[in-house]
């Protein structure tokens, strides 16, 4: 036992004196095991690990989802027809978030409050953590557990205490679980009043059912069709609609979208750990080789067994020591990087992200696993080439002979093809995120600043009660030294959008983009005038009616400009029409991958009652300032002027509009930042794969090397076939690799990752390009060691 725990501590300090095989091959093993951990961690936090909900498996929601979105959305008349069938135990219904104004310790500032039935809660399965949930009751509120920490430093004398919500008093009655989530983080859960929502058919609130015990959630589904199909005609629902309707488990509503995107990211992962484990394979072959002398003496000395293996062992083990030390913890950065461009739809609960110890031992077992195939594979030749031979002949074995060296090219050209897929991936989503960059918004987003506020129906019950708010807050803004344009609209020309039917000459209707804007709100939002002229003072209550419309809305309702009708054909508001007086220039407002949308602005002063009150329940509002001095402009600054006049109404922390832009390619960027450092991964790994494995014919072909020496060739043509070697693995891999995208594209894959990012001749070509300079890299050392090989020492040595 002595003798061995000597071998072991000679090799560990022989490792550690001659580091460059250590830390060589430990860092190519914790390059796969951070991209697999770092992916992983992310699989395991937004899919496997459960939802924070009880009864998820029996929970559903129902209703309607868009035809390019997972999430169903019920109305309220919807949600009555349904009403409580016998499949179901018990069901509830929460409107979207929605920003609110709180006042708590003389302290006053904007939040986001969603409100709910006092069903919903109980039909998910979640109860407070401290308290009770809501009863129904108009002056109740509950808050989330973030919220709680924060504004009351988690004072559990909190419940039963007061706060002032839009003007209101209201009392807290109990604190959420730490975990709760559906969507998107709350702050506070509010009362809902259905009663206000009676007639109202447009499917924007949540609904869920509990189902009863044994009932399947397709048989809920098709009862929620038969149910929708009876009543379409009160709900307004044509027959194309019907099929969007239905219900879904909770869990995949909730994860059904992050699902193709982040198995993706995970199959890159194991792309990525497979060419380090190819890599490590030939890098311990390397090795074997080296050793195969020394275990060919022990085994004639009479070691048998493990013992000839204790080398191999010993350094295996401080390999895997390294790698799991530096992979885990670099796999857990991969995910919090990751985690910043991933979509906030995504997690599913306020701390979705978790670097636990799932992932740490998940780390642990592919380090381990990977690390034993390589080993298994480098000792067993090892211990084949010592047991054929009395000392290592070049050209002779398993390592040197046809077989070894098939088998060294066949994982080069796999790991190399692997390497441009995902150069590919890279390039394709970068210059799709480049291209996307180039194209013109069709607005001024530098100079201008958003501030999003809250004028709520309690403290602002009319129209004009809000158009009076805002003419005295642009007033004092205006008066800021190098501001040149302030107003307010619930619609940005980058983001979220609210929508409105409008009749088009040939009596078809259409949904549009519909804005309520104040005089100099265009103008603050940088869009360009086309004709006509902007929103102005003039438009006021009991004038002429007017509205702008964009470029998009004269193509899409064939009507000529300035001097047409918009018209209305929303059961909200009139269906009197509206005189355009001015176009502006289309904008990107989904983004620079869709076109332009048809817009209506209309004056804020002239918003009918019933059209406004809908559309402030759902949308955000905006003060929108512009000038030289307005990014400048401080949130203080605007809480002061707002707070002169209306004291419980809060702003929320200014951001540029430029920033509103980035967020629309958010996506790309995501795609891009990750696919990249796969890419990145994979390229180092595959250089070190060609490296190994030409290091490995440097070894067992010396005495060829030797000879061609002898006969005449020249250091440079020593080196050129190393080099020659490797570009044409690389060549043959980045033919394959080229394939295998190609098809993949053509395929389900290229539905689920960049879609509209095919490999054209220019990606094509600088990934091939990229890998084969890489190949030429890889070949540096090796072939400088082939051109300093001494004929005659060789010779003599054999």
């Amino acid at each position: 036992m002595n003798d061995t725990a000597r071998r072991l501590f000679r090799t560990w300090w022989g490792a550690i004196r001659r580091p460059g095989f250590l830390l060589l091959t430990s860092l190519n093993l914790a390059l796969g095991v951070a991209a697999t951990v770092g992916a992983f961690t992310l699989v395991d936090s937004l899919i496997l690990h459960p939802l924070p909900f009880p009864d998820r498996d029996r929970v559903v929601l129902y209703g309607e989802r868009a035809p390019d979105g997972p999430v169903r959305y019920a109305s309220p008349m919807l949600y009555q027809d349904v009403g409580l069938p016998d499949t179901i135990e018990s069901r509830g219904i929460a409107r979207m978030p929605e920003s609110t104004n709180v006042s708590a310790n003389g302290i006053v500032f904007l939040t986001t409050a969603q409100r709910m039935d006092a069903g919903f809660l109980p039909t998910l399965g979640v109860r407070p953590a401290m308290g009770q949930g809501l009863s129904g009751k108009a002056d109740e509120a509950l808050l989330s557990h973030d919220f709680w920490v924060r504004r009351w430093h988690a004072d559990p004398d909190a419940i039963g205490k007061t706060l002032t919500i839009n003007g209101r008093s209201t009392t807290i009655r109990g604190i959420l679980p730490a975990d709760y989530r559906l969507f998107t983080d709350v702050d506070l859960l509010l009362p809902l009043d259905l009663s206000r929502h009676a007639g109202d058919n447009a499917a924007n609130m949540n609904a869920v059912a509990r189902l009863k015990p044994g009932v399947d959630a397709a048989a809920f589904s098709r009862e929620v069709v038969d149910i929708t199909r009876a009543h379409a005609a009160t709900l307004r629902i044509g027959p194309e609609r019907l099929a969007f309707h239905g219900a879904t488990p909770l869990d995949a509503q909730i994860t059904g979208e992050a699902r193709p995107s982040l198995w993706m990211f995970f199959a890159c992962s194991l792309a990525v750990l497979s060419i380090a484990g190819l890599n490590l394979s030939n890098l311990l072959l390397v090795r074997a080789v080296a050793r195969s002398r020394e275990v060919a003496t022990l085994i004639a000395l009479g070691a048998h067994g493990w013992r000839s293996w204790i080398s191999a062992i010993g350094e295996a083990s401080l390999i895997g020591l390294l790698a799991t030390l530096v992979g885990i913890p670099l796999g857990g950065i991969v995910a919090d990087v990751f985690s910043g461009f991933l979509p906030d739809e995504w997690m599913i609960s306020p701390r979705a992200i978790r670097f636990d110890w799932h992932d740490r031992l998940f780390g642990v077992a592919i380090a381990a696993l990977t690390l034993g195939i390589a080993f298994v594979a480098g000792s067993l030749h090892e211990r084949s080439e010592a047991l054929l031979h009395d000392h290592v002949s070049a050209g002779r074995g398993f390592v040197g002979g046809p077989a070894g060296r098939r088998a060294r090219w066949g994982t080069n050209v796999l790991q190399t093809a692997l390497a441009v897929v995902l150069l590919l991936l890279c390039l394709s989503t970068g210059i799709r995120l480049r291209t996307l960059d180039r194209v013109p918004m069709g607005f001024d987003a530098d100079g201008a600043k958003v501030f999003e506020i809250k004028a709520d129906d309690a403290q602002f019950p009319r129209v004009q009660d809000v158009v009076a708010l805002f003419e005295a807050v642009s007033a004092k803004l205006a008066a800021h030294r190098g501001i040149d344009a302030v107003g307010m609209s619930n619609h940005l020309p980058a983001g979220g959008s609210f929508v409105m039917p409008f009749a088009a000459p040939d009596g078809s209707v259409r949904y549009t983009q519909y804005a309520l804007a104040t005089p100099g709100a265009l103008q603050a939002m940088g869009l360009h005038l086309v004709s006509g002229r902007y929103l102005g003072a003039a438009d006021v209550q009991g004038a002429a009616r007017v509205a702008v419309v964009n470029e998009a809305y004269l193509k899409a309702f064939a009507v000529d400009g300035v001097g047409a009708d918009v018209v209305p054909a929303s059961k909200l508001s009139p269906n009197a029409p509206l005189r355009i007086v001015g176009v502006v220039g289309d904008t990107r407002h989904a983004g620079p991958a869709l076109p332009p949308e048809p817009t209506v602005f209309v004056p804020l002063a002239q918003a009918w009652e019933s059209s406004f009150d809908f559309i402030r329940l759902y949308m955000p509002t905006y003060i929108v300032v512009r000038g030289a001095a307005a990014e400048a402009l401080g949130t203080d600054e605007v809480r002061d002027a707002i707070h002169g006049i209306a004291p419980y109404v809060a702003a929320a922390e200014g951001r540029p509009m430029r920033a509103d832009v980035s967020a629309v390619t958010a996506d790309y960027r995501r795609d891009a930042a990750v696919s990249a450092t796969f890419a990145l991964f994979a390229l180092l790994l595959a250089c070190t794969g060609l490296y190994s494995s030409q290091s490995v014919e440097v070894v067992v072909k010396r005495h060829d090397f030797a000879l061609r020496s002898a006969l005449g060739a020249t250091p440079t043509d020593l080196a050129a076939v190393i080099v020659s070697r490797n570009v044409r693995t690389a060549v043959i891999g980045a033919c394959l690799g080229l394939g295998c995208s190609l098809l993949a594209h053509q395929g389900p894959l290229g539905r689920v990752w960049a879609p509209e990012s095919p490999v054209d001749v220019a990606v094509a070509s600088s990934a091939c390009a990229a890998m084969l300079i890489a190949a030429v890299a890889a070949s540096g050392l090796p072939a400088w060691r082939a051109a300093r090989i001494d004929p005659i020492h060789v010779i003599r040595e054999g």
